[in-house]
């Protein structure tokens, strides 16, 4: 049996690309961020075929546990619930899209250009050493920091709660 799936692959890079678009597309933040958390599950899913549990896990814990969930909060706060459609497309977008369109061209030159001839031995060393790190000697600051997200976010709905008084 083969370590790449590419039916998996394509399967997951294909509900990846479409969850990004409905990032951008989406008029309803609320619909747009649930869509980008689902683009950050397709990512775990894609680091998990590529033989990365570390890195999936990683990828759950931080984004879609915690990017995502104050991403949501920040729009449930705000009480802004949908965007107005000038926002995005205004005088400036004409200068972005070439510039887009040339990060693209590099970006496909560097990848093709690539030599991709790592072995998988020399793969799982910096994982095992990135693993006992951040789980024996960064461990309590990893936590404290996990920590200081959840007091910011406390903060936040206190703040978001108080109503104001004449």
């Amino acid at each position: 049996m083969t370590d790449f799936h590419p039916v998996a692959f394509y399967l997951i890079a294909t509900t990846v690309i479409g969850c990004a678009i409905g990032v951008v597309v989406f008029k309803n933040l609320i619909h747009s961020a649930i869509s980008m958390v689902c683009c950050f599950i397709g990512v775990a899913g894609i680091y998990i075929l590529l033989k990365a549990e570390l890195v999936a896990v990683a990828q759950v814990l931080i984004y879609v546990g915690a990017i995502s969930i104050l991403i949501l909060f920040a729009i449930m706060l705000t009480r802004h619930r949908s965007g107005d459609i000038s926002i995005f497309f205004h005088r400036q977008s004409w200068v972005a899209i070439p510039i887009v369109a040339l990060v693209f061209i590099v970006l496909a030159g560097v990848l093709a250009s690539a030599r991709y001839n790592a072995s998988p031995e020399s793969m799982n060393l910096p994982t095992r050493e990135m693993a006992s790190l951040m789980f024996n000697q960064y461990a309590f600051p990893f936590e404290l920091v996990s920590l200081v997200l959840l007091v910011a976010m406390v903060g936040a709905v206190l703040l978001a709660s108080k109503e104001k008084k004449p």
